[in-house]
């Protein structure tokens, strides 16, 4: 099983709040877990605006950055390419998604194209419903 995890997941792993725990525990196991590229900036403009609003401290701003650097180079980061983009209309169609949101969908279900057992997980509920609908298991966390 391949674990892919959309930036809302993702985020679980250096902030604590509800699924921290799950997504924790999965890199703990080491099972393969794979993100897409535009989870590296989303999560990173995430933190920095909550360090803005005086939610988190500068000092754990940086260290969460530099966790998820170092966190980036030893999973799988898929590259957001033409192909991948390409079944985002249908995506957006079909379901109630933001545009990021299309593009991790799209990204796991081209994961799942190449083979093999793919869980989405997300902490959106709108997201789960559209991944589960396009034939993908998949957890909400949190």
């Amino acid at each position: 099983m391949t674990y892919y995890l959309d930036t809302s997941a993702l985020a679980k792993r250096y902030v604590t709040e509800p699924g921290s725990v799950l997504v924790r525990a999965l890199f703990r196991r080491q099972r393969p877990i794979v993100v897409s590229r535009i989870a590296y900036a989303e999560l990173a403009a995430a933190v920095a605006r909550q360090c803005r609003e005086g939610v988190l401290p500068g000092a754990a701003r940086d260290a969460i950055l530099a966790r998820l650097d170092r966190d980036l180079a030893q999973i799988l980061v898929l590259d957001v390419r033409a192909s991948t983009l390409g079944p985002v209309a249908g995506l957006v169609v079909r379901h109630p998604l933001r545009g990021f949101d299309a593009v991790h969908l799209a990204s796991a279900l081209a994961l799942a194209a190449r083979g093999g057992s793919v869980d989405f997980w997300s902490a959106d509920r709108r997201l789960v419903v559209a991944a589960r609908a396009e034939g993908l298991r998949a957890t909400l966390v949190g």
